[in-house]
């Protein structure tokens, strides 16, 4: 299944601009370098994996921005899909 979501925020700049829709797709195949659509702290955040660790189900998430934000030891549950497009 896809779904659209508009980018919100400079974060990503300049992979992705504010205000541009991306396609995302829910498959759960997640690697490094994939951008993927998080729900963190009550928040839908667009990140980038920059490492998984698949036995504890956990990865990190960066931003493209240097000045953006970034989490670490994120459960892999709050990925809810992997932007394609």
């Amino acid at each position: 299944m896809w779904y659209l979501r508009r980018v919100q925020g400079k974060s990503m700049e300049p992979t992705f601009r504010e205000g541009r829709v991306v396609l995302v797709s829910q498959s759960r195949n997640f690697k490094v370098g994939d951008v993927v659509v998080a729900f963190i702290n009550g928040h839908e955040v667009l990140k980038r994996i920059s490492s998984v660790d698949k036995h504890h189900g956990q990865v990190d998430l960066v931003s493209d921005n240097p000045e953006g934000s970034s989490y670490t030891n994120v459960s892999d549950r709050h990925l809810e899909g992997r932007v394609i497009f």
